[in-house]
């Protein structure tokens, strides 16, 4: 990939009028505008009335989610005629500027509107027969890096007094509007944009300074190839249309020379909200929602509702300092599932937690009422679209790429689901072959469907290439698997060698993430290198989405606050993430170790240009395991293991957890050892402790030869230190 960046128009044809019915004619449109945002489409057929135009918006509309054209004012419905015109105005007493011969300078398509059109289209009649009038298009994304951070910041506040021209005003009581010019776009990036020089007025010190860096900006860009593209008559000429997203381009039009010269433009949406405010700070957004949330102050008893966050977002928006993560206090598992247990259950109205909410279990064990982090849907929709790009972008997936992914689904987890909308996002062919497909069955679809990338928890990938080692070679021969992506608890050296072993040297990759933040990292060989056998894994991730901070190692989970330690530095990892914002999770300690590092110098060529600010290494070293262990893709927390044997109707004596290693392949098992009390009344039966046992440990079909409960009738069965002859509760033979 090319670390230069240079736009592009993409061009499509539409032979006949009918075209603009034909479902494939219209998605192809669709997809491009959504890529990016700059579509030219050519007509072979005179169509002077717009008729191909007009159903072509209503085939968006019916299909693909955009919303019918605003009219351009009280007088006008879906088009406006741009071309020269002295006395005959549009509307009425009023010449816009559309329709003089001068030229337009940068600007957005009706800037004063609220929300703003989603994008335009000009439909040629007549090309400037003389030269002029040449279209030019600039890009945001582009235009915003060369800002400065505090412009950017100062762009993105509602500090602008926008007029509306004369003759666009629908409601003579709404000649003005007050807005931010900046905004952030789907992904998080300062990518959207609304500006019209001569109707925006500052109304701040701070606004005024940035405008006039922005102005300085536009004059320096538009003469940069990288930026900006010039449309001449040559390359739109009659017959033809521009499609144009109307947040992501700015647009200018030079000095018009023909006066016959005839375009037809419209103005559309795409849905309801056009912009999702773009803050000076992200991360005073989601303190500002923490400091009002019943997961940061005991005294809150529900989430704050959506008004509420918007006030505290507003709010947050004029702090005059950058907020500092460390006037929040760390939170630990145990606070925020204490708060989840009771919010779950509270089936009061004004509880917005069991409002629009994605649940999925998180890890640690199965109890009698398993808990989940409930996000927000539309958040977590908007999350999962934005890491399969960042998927793509890191280069794990490419163009015509099938993924067999084995994940799990049912009993309340969606590692399937989720893991099948990332890898779509990110552009490849997913199949779901789910946990409970054998693994005969994974390799007759890897074999028939010439999948290449085999995808699963580490546990199921270890499963798979057990069985695939013991096939006969003339079967094995005939897949096609270069590439492996897992997930949960890391390869270990043993299992990659054996990888290695049975499907030769394909690449290894890995998606990082959990219940209460979501994906958030991933780890690619060609970005960070091979660190097999270091003892640690190096995970990408964006600080637009995420953030972590290295606590001391000494640090205890009960009490202080400690400072994080310097860059590189090993130790506790809390992360903040920048995805959730309706229940944030600020500063939660993640029960891993690890330490932060630069994003590799020499794996930018491999990335975009426009990530590399963005990017930083999180150095993974594993589970801090005085808190838990990790077990067939999950992570067991000891206290809730204790609080399930402990439980007094079970009449467990003494227990011990020892997680070892298969004999015949690099597969984990797990034993768990229990001296018990003898049965009695006051006790469960034997069957249902080892009903409770499997299900904590989630034991079924696929897992349960690697899994044991042992009842001992002595203190003989178990392991014990070799200093003091203690029974230790958990023994490591794996790693």
């Amino acid at each position: 990939m090319q670390s230069t960046w240079s736009p592009t128009v993409a061009h499509i044809e539409a032979p006949r009028l009918g075209c603009a019915n034909d479902p494939g004619h219209v998605r192809r449109i669709a997809e491009q505008l959504q890529l990016s945002g700059l579509l030219k489409i050519s007509l072979q057929f005179a169509d002077d009335d717009s008729a191909y135009l007009q159903q072509l918006l209503v085939s968006l509309h019916e299909n693909h989610g955009h919303r019918l054209p605003i009219a351009h004012s009280a007088t006008r419905g879906w088009f406006w005629d741009v071309r020269p015109s002295d006395a005959d105005f549009q509307a009425g007493s009023h010449q816009a500027r559309s329709e003089t011969m001068d030229e337009f300078p940068w600007h957005t398509d009706c800037s004063y509107e609220d929300p703003l059109p989603r994008y335009f289209a000009l439909q040629v009649l007549q090309h400037d027969r003389f030269g002029g009038g040449t279209l030019s298009v600039i890009n945001v994304e582009r235009l915003s890096r060369l800002l400065s951070s505090e412009a950017r910041a100062a762009l993105a506040r509602p500090e602008y007094q926008i007029s509306v021209p004369p003759e666009f005003i629908k409601d003579p009581t709404r000649r003005t509007t007050t807005g931010s010019l900046l905004a952030a776009d789907a992904t998080g990036r300062a990518g959207w944009m609304r500006f019209r020089q001569d109707i925006v007025a500052p109304v701040s010190e701070r606004a005024s300074g940035a405008l006039e860096e922005l102005k300085e900006a536009l004059h320096g860009a538009a003469t940069e190839p990288h930026s900006t593209v010039h449309l001449t008559a040559d390359e739109l000429p009659a017959r033809s249309i521009i499609l144009v997203d109307n947040r992501r381009w700015l647009h200018s039009r030079s000095h018009v020379r023909d006066p016959d010269r005839h375009l037809r433009r419209v103005v559309l949406f795409l849905n309801a909200l056009w912009v999702t405010p773009l803050y000076r700070d992200p991360a005073g957004e989601v303190l500002s929602v923490a400091r009002i949330h019943p997961f940061y102050v005991c005294n809150v008893q529900y989430p704050p509702d959506t008004n509420t966050i918007k006030a505290a977002l507003e709010k947050s928006a004029q702090e005059p300092t950058k907020a500092d993560l460390r006037t929040q206090s760390l939170l630990r598992k145990r606070d925020l599932y204490k708060t989840i247990e009771r919010l779950i259950i509270d089936t009061n109205p004004r509880n917005t937690y069991r409002h629009a909410a994605y649940a999925s279990v998180t890890g640690g064990g199965f109890g009698s009422r398993p808990l989940f982090f409930a996000t927000d849907v539309h958040e977590n929709r908007r999350h999962r679209g934005n890491f399969g790009r960042f998927v793509r972008d890191m280069g794990i997936i490419k163009d015509g790429d099938w993924v067999l992914t084995m994940h799990t689904a049912g009993e309340l987890y969606r590692s399937l689901d989720l893991t099948l909308e990332i890898l779509e996002n990110a552009g490849a062919s997913v199949l779901a072959a789910g946990h409970l497909m054998s693994p005969a069955d994974i390799v007759r679809l890897l074999v028939d469907y010439n999948v290449n990338i085999l995808c699963g928890d580490s546990s199921q990938i270890a499963q798979s290439m057990y069985h695939i080692s013991a096939l006969p070679q003339e079967i094995r021969d005939k897949l096609n698997v270069d590439q492996i992506i897992y997930t949960s608890e890391t390869l270990t050296p043993a299992q990659r060698a054996h990888i290695s072993e049975v499907l030769g040297p394909v690449k290894i990759c890995s998606f990082m993430g959990s219940a209460e933040a979501g994906p958030y990292a991933v780890s690619n060989p060609d970005l960070t290198g091979s660190n097999v056998g270091r003892g640690y894994e190096d995970f990408v991730f964006d600080t637009r989405a995420t953030l972590f901070e290295i606590l001391p190692p000494s640090f205890a989970e009960q009490g202080s606050n400690p400072d994080p330690v310097t860059g590189g530095e090993q130790g506790i990892i809390a992360q903040t993430s920048l995805a959730r914002l309706r229940n944030p999770l600020v500063r939660y300690i993640t029960g891993d170790i690890g330490s932060l590092h630069p994003f590799p110098e020499e794996a930018r060529s491999l990335v975009p240009e426009t990530e590399w600010p963005h990017l930083r290494l999180l150095r993974l070293q594993g589970r801090d395991t005085r808190f838990s262990f990790d077990w067939d893709g999950e992570y067991i927390e000891f206290h809730h293991l204790a609080t399930l044997l402990n439980n007094e109707e079970c009449g467990v004596l003494q227990w011990q957890v020892v997680l070892g290693k298969m004999d015949n392949s690099a597969e984990s098992s797990l034993q768990v050892r229990l001296l018990c009390s003898p049965r009695n009344r006051n006790l469960i039966t034997e069957l249902a402790l080892t009903d409770r046992v499997r299900t904590f440990f989630h034991a079924y079909s696929g897992n349960e030869h690697r899994f044991q409960l042992i009842y001992l009738k002595d203190l003989d069965g178990f392991h014990r230190s070799s200093t003091g002859r203690k029974i230790i509760k958990f023994v490591d033979n794996f790693n």
